[in-house]
């Protein structure tokens, strides 16, 4: 759980049992349960808007728009993205010492873990390396690399060997526009 949703649930929960106390102890201090209303209502705004803004944002997003993200919101974008397409148990791994998978997803009983790569040139065998090595400490069942640009020759006869799904920039397009005719049916 990020800092921001710790203070919102600590925000929530506080005006809940401000609420509460309003109740239990004096029925006569109509203030205690303004201001735990108040706070409620602020802290479940603060946990809500953010995933509200997410969605909004990258429901919206196109290629110039991924090009421009940071490699950690394009691991959100990524997240997002496999929710669209109807992946589950998604989570992001930590930031650092991630052993090579940034977001864990399953779809038809299959754990997949992906390697986010959003890069200008293209992504050689180190990303490929990185990922495979996440598939014993993740106990997965399949490695993807995922980019917004294009693979090396290299990385793509490593991967061939060791089984790793390499998900180019023609592949995040057409899984872009299943989530986009999805959403207008």
């Amino acid at each position: 759980m990020s800092n921001h949703e710790n203070e919102s649930l600590k925000l929530f929960v506080a005006g809940i049992l401000m609420t509460i106390g309003y109740f239990v102890f004096d029925w006569h201090f109509a203030p205690i349960l303004y201001v735990g209303l108040v706070i409620s209502v602020l802290g479940l705004f603060s946990a809500i808007y953010p995933i509200v803004s997410e969605r909004k944002r990258f429901a919206s997003a196109q290629l110039d728009t991924i090009d421009k993200m940071s490699g950690k919101e394009f691991e959100q974008y990524t997240a997002f993205l496999l929710r669209k397409l109807e992946f589950n148990g998604i989570s992001m791994t930590k930031a650092f010492g991630d052993q090579g998978i940034d977001v864990i997803a399953s779809k038809n009983g299959c754990k997949h873990g992906i390697q986010c790569k959003r890069w200008k040139n293209k992504v050689g065998n180190k990303a490929v390396q990185e990922v495979y090595a996440g598939i014993g400490y993740y106990s997965l069942d399949k490695a993807i690399v995922l980019t917004n640009s294009y693979f090396t020759e290299s990385a793509k006869q490593l991967a061939a060997k060791l089984d790793v799904e390499l998900w180019d920039r023609s592949k995040l397009i057409k899984m872009i526009e299943t989530v986009h005719t999805n959403d207008k049916n």
